[in-house]
């Protein structure tokens, strides 16, 4: 069952040079209580993606979706104070670069009190601690703080975050993001300059945080090698575009799409051996600005497979359940392609 329908989303901002269209019939399929991977450069639109999710999107934006559902409730139609309502309960984000939404001129205790559910609620996310509904603020933030990795509670939460690491404002960010259950929890390059060990204990967190609780997860990142392993299913964007989707076994082991292909040649394998200052896959050239797309399928100027077909726009089409926007996809010979995608 889906959790997060959305269909045909696109986004155009208003610039002074006109509008520009940074999001194109983006479809996403979110299923309830799986790792939905969004990988894809900086600048291809994932975190457009993601405010436009959460209503935190400007005035000059024009956000329209034939459907954008989670669960039962209808994004699209909620006013901001509806919006906020369910925010934290039904859905919560964790940012890039923590220390930026942290409060600097407040302790840790304080900013994650401000969250805390009502009383009333306590025995529902609680019910291990608080037998009878009388839990106190303490006990609750040392449990969350414990169920993020956070074991020092006590120094924690008497610090301001400029006195943390990056690893451990993370994990109060996580903290505070599950600290009401959310069905859906949205991580944005949640390990962005981060060394390697704090990474791999932040998405061991969010794995966690999946297999025992069933929270259901949106992961974005620009690294295809760091979240694929994670991820039930995986959807690649590129300039505002879902060029591929699928579930993990599809996507790993049956890229379709030529910017698939290039993200998974981009992970090293050590195993089969790697040679010094050898050099490394990368695609050629770089991601167009928003204000500088080419016509046609907008990976083209760098695919090595392009054509003269690649002019005209791709449309999306369903290959039983693996979703591709490609003129020239690679092909399984056992595969059939059914109605487009968006139709």
């Amino acid at each position: 069952m889906a959790l997060l329908d959305i269909r045909n989303l696109s986004i155009d901002i208003i610039t002074a040079q006109g509008k520009i269209r940074v999001i194109d019939k983006a479809n996403l399929n979110i299923i309830d209580g799986s790792i939905h991977g969004l990988v894809g450069e900086s600048g291809s639109g994932k975190s457009l993606i993601a405010k436009a999710i959460l209503g935190l999107h400007n005035e000059n934006w024009i956000v329209t979706a034939d459907r954008m559902f989670l669960g039962n409730i209808d994004l699209s139609k909620l006013s901001s104070r509806a919006r906020r309502k369910i925010m934290g309960t039904e859905i919560a984000i964790i940012f890039q670069n923590p220390r930026s939404y942290l409060d600097p001129s407040k302790k840790i205790f304080d900013q994650i009190r401000e969250v805390l559910p009502k009383k009333s609620h306590h025995k529902r996310f609680f019910s291990k601690v608080v037998p009878k509904l009388r839990a106190s603020e303490q006990q609750i933030i040392k449990e969350l703080l414990h169920k993020v990795g956070v074991q020092n509670d006590q120094a924690v939460v008497q610090s301001y975050p400029y006195e943390l690491s990056e690893g451990i404002c993370q994990k109060v960010m996580i903290a505070m993001a599950i600290a009401n259950n959310p069905r859906l929890l949205i991580a944005d390059e949640p390990t962005t300059s981060m060394e390697a060990v704090t990474q791999a204990q932040i998405f061991r967190l969010l794995y966690k945080l999946n297999q025992l609780h069933n929270m259901t997860i949106l992961l974005l990142s620009n690294n295809f090698g760091s979240i694929s392993n994670l991820s039930d299913y995986i959807s690649l964007i590129y300039c505002g575009q879902i060029v591929e989707s699928g579930s993990y076994k599809q996507i790993v082991n049956s890229p379709m799409h030529p910017y698939t292909q290039a993200m998974i040649k981009t992970i090293i394998e050590f195993d089969d051996g790697v040679d010094h200052k050898g050099q490394l896959y990368t695609l050629p050239g770089s991601i167009p600005p928003a204000n500088q797309l080419p016509i046609g399928c907008r990976l083209g100027p760098r695919c090595p497979k392009a054509q003269r077909t690649c002019v005209s726009n791709p449309e999306a089409v369903n290959y039983k359940g693996h979703i591709i926007r490609c003129h020239f996809p690679q092909l399984d010979d056992k595969k059939d392609a059914n109605t487009p995608h968006n139709k």
